[in-house]
């Protein structure tokens, strides 16, 4: 699964993001017979507050990465922590995404996680 996420999100990738962009956030949904992650980049960033990730400057819109999986959403969540890690570590664009404040995921309507933060 990880190899096409690092596909999908390369080709999103392969443009930039605009120059005002302070941190992404990778949004996950629940889909009626799957999951789904938007990408987003925000011009704000606050890690006390994840209302940061509603200032949107770029969105991949409905252009999802898409997948089937039977599972409960504490293990899609993990799931996508790991792809996010993954990329972070190895992707061919992760030194992009460091370069920002911070790149975070979560549900759409949950809590956000902070999976890099710049010092």
């Amino acid at each position: 699964m990880y190899e096409e996420f690092a596909a999908w999100l390369d080709e999103k990738l392969e443009n930039g993001l605009p120059d005002c962009t302070a941190a992404v956030n990778f949004n996950i949904y629940e889909e009626e017979s799957g999951w789904t992650i938007q990408l987003i980049a925000s011009d704000h960033f606050d890690a006390q507050d994840d209302e940061w990730a509603c200032f949107e400057v770029f969105s991949t819109g409905e252009d999802l990465y898409y997948w089937e999986k039977d599972s409960s959403w504490e293990e899609i969540h993990e799931d996508v922590r790991e792809m996010v890690s993954t990329y972070l570590e190895k992707g061919r664009f992760a030194d992009m995404l460091k370069d920002f404040r911070a790149v975070g995921f979560g549900f759409v309507d949950g809590d956000l996680e902070l999976a890099y933060v710049r010092d």
